[in-house]
Formats: C-alpha cells, sequence, structure tokens
C-alpha cells in the first residue's frame, strides 16, 4: 500500500474517532480538582480525609530506570520519588505559585547571596530520626554531584552550605540567582550520612510513602509514613506502581478496575475510556502538561544549518498535530506561549505552515533537491508519539527533507540523547516537562540537560552566556528585556524545535478523589482517598 494511501486512510479514522470524541479536550480542561487551602496540601473537607486506607494501584508506562533521588531519567521514577521524598519548597497546584514544604521560612540577605531556611521541627524520616540542617545539607551535596543531571548545572553558583543550627539551614551563593526556589523544587532530602548509591538501593526520606520492595518489571510498592509531618495523612495505606507498557492493556485494567489510575495519558484510548466513565483529569485552566519537541543535533549535518531547521519548524502543520491526537495538543512553537506575561511577539513564530518558504530555506542551504536528515528517533511512550513520529515524517518529506524513523524504548532514547551514547542520533521526537515559570520555559528546552544534546552552544554561546547572566539581573525591566533577547534567538535557530503543548489528562476511575494532576505530569497522591 502506498504511502499517500496508507496515510489516507489513517487520517480518516483519526477523523471519525475526533469527530465523536471532540469534546473529550473541554471536559478534560474542566476536570480541575478542589482549590488548594493555604499552608496545606490538596483540600480536604473539613480539612480531613473523608475515608482512610486501601492500595491505589498506579499503571506505568514503563520501569523506572532508576528510584534514586538524584540519578533518574523519566518520570515513570519521578512519580514514585515524590512520594518517597519531600522538599524544602513545593508548588501550589492550582496556581504554581512556590510556598513552603520542609522549609517553614527563608529570607535573602540584601544582596541575594545569603539565603536562609527556617526548618519545621518534628519532621521523622521514614527510620524515626529527625530532619536537622545536617541532612539538608546532605542532600544539597548530592545534588551538586556532576552525575545529577537535574540538578547540578542548577547549582553552580552555591558557595558554600552551612548548617547554623539544627533547624537553621544557610544557602551561600556566589552570585545572585533568580531561579534558586525553582531548582530546589527538585532537591530531594534524604538524610546525612548515606551515599548517593545507597540513597538509590533504599530510598528513604520523609515524605508520605515508605520504600518497601521493587519487583522488578512489574511493580514497587509503597506504604504510608506514619509519622509523616502533614498531621492526618496521607489517605492512602499504600500504593503499587506497577509497569504496564501498553496502552490496550493499561486501559483495559483501567475500565476493569484492576487499576485505578494511569501516571499518563492514554489518547489512542481516550474515546473508549470517556465512554466508559473515566474521569479524565487535567491541570487547571491555562496550563499544559509539557511540550512536544524535536531535538537537532547541531553537531550534525545537515542539522548544524539554521536554514534546515527552520524548514522542518516550518514544513510541521502543528493544527494537523493537534487533530491527530485528538485535540489534546496546543498549536505553538516558542514555548513562551505557555506563559503569555513574558511572550515576546517580535520573536520568530513557527505556528503556521509554510512549505514554500520551507523549500526556499532549503534551497539557500544548497539542498534545492531535498537533503536526507538522517535518522529520527522518537521515544516509545506510547501511542501519541509513534502517531507525532510518523507525522513528523511524512510533513518533512512534503518540503524535501528525508527521515528514516526509528522508535525506541525509552531506556535507548534516553542513552543516545543524554545518556552514555549521547549524540549518537540526527534528530530526536519526544516531550519535555519545564516548569510553568518564564526561566525555565527557556532554560529547560535549550540548556540544563540539553545544552550538550543539541550542541547549539557551539554555535550560539551568546544565548548561554546570557541565560545564565540572567539569573542575576536585579532589576525587573532588565531581565524582562533578557527573556525578550532569549525568545528571538532561540526562535531564530530553532535548535529546539516545539511542535506544540501537551494536553494529555490523566485517567482514573471515579473513586479515586482529589486528584490532582500537575503541569509537568508529576503524580502527587498524599492528599488521594478513594470513595469506595
Amino acid at each position: 500500500m502506498g504511502r499517500r494511501l496508507l496515510w489516507g486512510i489513517v487520517a480518516i479514522g483519526l477523523c471519525l474517532l475526533i469527530g465523536q470524541y471532540g469534546l473529550d479536550a473541554e471536559r478534560a480542561r474542566a476536570e480541575a480538582a478542589p482549590a488548594l487551602r493555604a499552608g496545606g496540601p490538596a483540600g480536604l473537607p473539613g480539612g480531613q480525609c473523608p475515608r482512610r486506607g486501601g492500595n491505589l494501584i498506579i499503571g506505568q508506562s514503563g520501569e523506572p530506570t532508576s528510584i534514586n533521588p538524584h540519578r533518574f531519567g523519566d518520570q515513570n521514577a519521578r512519580n514514585i520519588i515524590i512520594a518517597i521524598f519531600s522538599t524544602l519548597v513545593e508548588h501550589d497546584l492550582q496556581t504554581y505559585a512556590i510556598r513552603p514544604s520542609l522549609a517553614e521560612s527563608w529570607s535573602v540577605s540584601r544582596d541575594g547571596l545569603d539565603w536562609t531556611f527556617k526548618l519545621r521541627a518534628n519532621v521523622k524520616f521514614h527510620d524515626g530520626t529527625d530532619l536537622n540542617a545536617d541532612a539538608v545539607k546532605a542532600s544539597l551535596e548530592r545534588s551538586m554531584e556532576p552525575a545529577s543531571g537535574r540538578t547540578a548545572p542548577l547549582l553552580t553558583r552555591v558557595k558554600s552550605l552551612e548548617a547554623k543550627d539544627a533547624l537553621t539551614f544557610v544557602i551561600h551563593l556566589s552570585q545572585p540567582d533568580r531561579i534558586l526556589l525553582s531548582t530546589l523544587l527538585d532537591v530531594y532530602i534524604g538524610p546525612a550520612g548515606v551515599t548517593t548509591e545507597r540513597l538509590g538501593e533504599a530510598p528513604m526520606g520523609t515524605g508520605p510513602f515508605k520504600f518497601v520492595r521493587w519487583d522488578r518489571n512489574r511493580q514497587v510498592v509503597l506504604e504510608r509514613h506514619p509519622d509523616y509531618w502533614r498531621k492526618g495523612l496521607p489517605c492512602l495505606d499504600r500504593l503499587t506502581f506497577r509497569t504496564i507498557p501498553e496502552e490496550s492493556v493499561r486501559s483495559q485494567q483501567l475500565r476493569s478496575g484492576q487499576i485505578h489510575l494511569s501516571s499518563s495519558g492514554l489518547l489512542g484510548e481516550m474515546g473508549t475510556l470517556a465512554s466508559a466513565g473515566l474521569v479524565l483529569h487535567a491541570p487547571p485552566r491555562g496550563f499544559n502538561l509539557g511540550l512536544y519537541n524535536i531535538h537537532t543535533n547541531t553537531r550534525r549535518e545537515p542539522w548544524r544549518r539554521q536554514e534546515v531547521r527552520q524548514a522542518l519548524s516550518l514544513a510541521l502543520d502543528r493544527e494537523a498535530v493537534g487533530r491527530a491526537l485528538f485535540g489534546f495538543v496546543q498549536v505553538l512553537s516558542n514555548p513562551m506561549e505557555a506563559n503569555k506575561r513574558f511572550l515576546n511577539p517580535q520573536a520568530a513564530s513557527f505556528n503556521r505552515r509554510d512549505l514554500d518558504q520551507a523549500k526556499q530555506l532549503l534551497t539557500a542551504a544548497g539542498f534545492s533537491a531535498g537533503v536526507d536528515g538522517g535518522e529520527a528517533i522518537v521515544c516509545g511512550l506510547g501511542f501519541q508519539f509513534n502517531i507525532l513520529g510518523q507525522l513528523v515524517q511524512s510533513q518533512a518529506a512534503e518540503a524535501g527533507i528525508r527521515l528514516r524513523l526509528t522508535i525506541l524504548d525509552v531506556g535507548t532514547y534516553v542513552a543516545r540523547t543524554l545518556g552514555s551514547r549521547r549524540g549518537e542520533y540526527d534528530i530526536a521526537v519526544c516531550a519535555m516537562v519545564p516548569k510553568p515559570d518564564e526561566y525555565d520555559l527557556l532554560n529547560h528546552p535549550y540548556a540544563k540537560l540539553f545544552t550538550q544534546t543539541l550542541g547549539w552552544i557551539d554555535q550560539r554561546r551568546e544565548f548561554y552566556d546570557l541565560l545564565d547572566a540572567a539569573r542575576s539581573m536585579p532589576g525587573e525591566s532588565a531581565y524582562r528585556q533578557a527573556i525578550t533577547e532569549l525568545q528571538r534567538i532561540a526562535m531564530e535557530g530553532q535548535a529546539e524545535i516545539i511542535v506544540g503543548g501537551r494536553l494529555d489528562p490523566t485517567p482514573a476511575r471515579a473513586y479515586v478523589k482529589n486528584f490532582i494532576p500537575h503541569t509537568q505530569g508529576n503524580v502527587f497522591l498524599e492528599a488521594v482517598w478513594l470513595d469506595r
């Protein structure tokens, strides 16, 4: 069967599905969970769990790469880690404002170089020992180790750490840092006196649930921490994270009640789940669940050429991608479109497809007859990524960019983009989950873990220098100007091609109560209860 005919049949099928279930996107967005109460987790009737006990079974798309809080590389791992560990600060799940967690308060010196945190008293680790400043210091030190890729690049301004007394901890900086609190959202607090490696083998924190066991390639089991510092929580007695890679199997088990919640969306099964009465949870209105993206390896031909990268971005029909994924996509090419307050309207936009301009750019780059773009590797995280990869390949071909598609398991994909085999790709199609603040919407796609993955620092060092400098800018005017200029450079360069915003709702049984999904796809379960 010819490719055009095959895609015609696929498109017809998708359109029929969209017609049947097109309202699900609005339904998902309307499923915002109850408002948070100030200073606490999810709002609970009367401030207490209406029901206690039970084992919540969560279906996950893959085996966690690690349950080490400083050495993990996927969302399946993060969901387990955030149930075991607490952090100094946390997000309000309705507004994404940063608020106190293990640190009940903090203050900053006039010059912005000394941050003093007052820790909560009577917080217990899972072994019964007390949280203290030494534990926080040790956790920061582990987070600063070079192999701690999610946090180490963001903690380079830490000059020294001081445990001033049992409940007072000070971070001394070499330069002011606007994003310190945002970075601390990812610093998980474990005990002092353990190695990073040991913490990965036997994770122990102050979180709502304690580690019980990891049955490899099957499940991870956690149980309630009876001395959790938020009195009365968690509501549940146990969490079971089951590895179920096949979406159809996860869907069937959700519908039958064998699992109660899927930690990642099931777009290919959305119509079936909606008609079966499953609840589709989405973050509060206006927030997405991260970004669909294409990494380009700018150290390889033809992707080192800006014109080729721009041509691919212009070849993408983002509206068609949205239709193919049942409407659960925000059409955007600039990540800052998720934070309109800082959006630079003068930056180049690739939201509207333009095949003629794409072909002109290829001709200007010396590829008037088209170009071999090499291998497009796709993270095998489910139905939507298979569809996305095929759409990228098909749409690129219409502009004259030929791609070979390879669907990879998550471990291999991570190894070729972030791990020991990093750089063994031409372009890479997946998704990312930046925080919703304006700095991380630029830092996460282009820097942080992806600085060396993209290799763009070799071409546009000034982007990375300005990104770093923006963190120290004291005045709002200079900072806003820097964010504006960073968008201009990023959108011109297209080293990271943003395909769209993810609106991938989290399906759950109707008796799973008080679940609030996070914009980064994190699953917070301390205040969830089962009404059955």
